[in-house]
């Protein structure tokens, strides 16, 4: 941290802009400042249409598939403004566990069915009255959607490092 409490350490009289975190690797040829700083106010809103996509997904176009892939599309803009340190500064998990939690909650939820005599991937719902929202309907398949959404983002951010891992040879 700087002397003065925030920011980023720098020369004072070095003139260089902020970089996006995991940037630094980036020589001044290959960096864009105009697009470090549209993913800077891009990215999070996009992951948060990514989780509206996913709760919408039921009842309204989106879905866990459509929401992954946004949220990928979030994860693709953050590797092409800072590289792969960036995109590990943003997702500091191995892309493997989201791939597998995805795997894990999509089966789970499609097996559940069928210990209390139902069939496999039947859907249910619960209401819930939940303080300041109101009732709030949750389905089974919300829970296989999210296992779908994790699998799609781990796919993509497993790709992106793989990619990421053959630049740097």
């Amino acid at each position: 941290m700087s002397a003065a409490g925030g920011g980023v350490d720098r020369p004072a009289d070095s003139g260089a802009e902020p970089r996006l975190p995991g940037a630094e690797h980036l020589d001044d040829v290959r960096r864009s400042v105009v697009l470090e700083t549209a993913v800077r106010l891009v990215f999070h809103t996009v992951l948060v249409f990514s989780v509206y996509l996913l709760f919408a997904g039921h009842n309204q176009p989106g879905g866990g598939f459509v929401g992954g892939l946004v949220a990928g599309a979030a994860f693709v803009l953050r590797y092409i403004a800072g590289g792969r340190a960036a995109l590990a500064a943003a997702v500091p998990v191995d892309p493997g566990v989201p791939l597998g939690g995805g795997l894990v909650l999509a089966s789970l939820t499609g097996i559940a069915p069928w210990l209390f005599g139902g069939q496999f991937l039947q859907s249910d719902y619960v209401e819930l009255d939940l303080p300041l929202l109101g009732i709030a309907k949750l389905t089974s398949a919300l829970a296989f959607d999210s296992g779908v959404y994790l699998v799609v983002v781990g796919l993509v951010l497993s790709v992106l490092r793989t990619l990421g891992a053959e630049a740097e040879r």
